[in-house]
């Protein structure tokens, strides 16, 4: 899933190699998420879906079917340019294009993993295009609404080619008051954390993009 091999049928001595450390990765990852409660898997699609995913995300953009992020949540949901700055396109998993269909398969590995190992009890997902033009930023905030959230593990995957220092943009991860990882943007990149952590988005000197995502523990009607 986020690693593909290319294997004949009939070395089967390499075969329980890469088996060995599949396995071994998996293993990996899903420990760093138990003691961190986030993890960064790189290179988590081939080059050619995460180009694939970023073509497709900008055709929706040429449509101009983007609007404005708000925060809050029902009643409460509005505008608040201070507090984020980035547009977003809701993905429709039935009528999804076809790379974006095939990262969301590839979520549902995860998924599968994360209830396995960690009986998270999630139930669904759900996903954004999310643009954010030149200048733009999303403050220091939690996924999980104060009102109450079904949001359980919270996903970004970034479509952004050669990232560079000074771009901007990073995600911050903050863990206690003082602690703090920065993350960068870079092509191909998955962050998987608990929607009850506080993260943001620094401004971004060039155009960033992302699908992001929610892991949830109930069914989206």
């Amino acid at each position: 899933m986020w690693a593909k091999f290319s294997l004949s049928s009939e070395d089967m001595h390499l075969t329980t190699e890469v088996n060995v450390f599949y396995f071994r990765v998996m293993n990996d990852w899903v420990n760093a998420f138990e003691q961190k409660g986030w993890i960064e898997l790189r290179d988590f699609l081939p080059l050619d879906s995460s180009q694939g995913l970023l073509e497709e995300m900008k055709l929706v953009q040429s449509k101009e079917d983007f609007h404005r992020a708000s925060i809050g949540k029902d009643g409460d949901k509005h505008i608040n340019l201070s507090q984020r700055g980035d547009f977003i396109s809701w993905i429709d998993p039935i009528n999804a294009m076809p790379y974006t269909s095939k990262y969301i398969v590839e979520i549902s590995h995860i998924i599968s993993i994360l209830n396995r190992q960690f009986y998270l009890g999630i139930r669904d997902y759900e996903c954004h295009y999310a643009h954010y033009p030149i200048g733009a930023f999303y403050k220091r905030h939690s996924d999980r609404h104060a009102k109450g959230s079904s949001r359980v593990v919270s996903s970004v995957f970034y479509l952004n080619a050669d990232w560079q220092e000074g771009d901007g943009g990073e995600l911050v991860i903050y863990d206690g008051e003082s602690n703090a990882s920065l993350i960068k943007p870079q092509l191909g990149s998955l962050i998987l954390f608990l929607s009850e952590i506080e993260h943001e988005v620094l401004p971004t000197h060039r155009e960033r993009k992302s699908i992001t995502g929610w892991m949830l523990n109930e069914t989206i009607l």
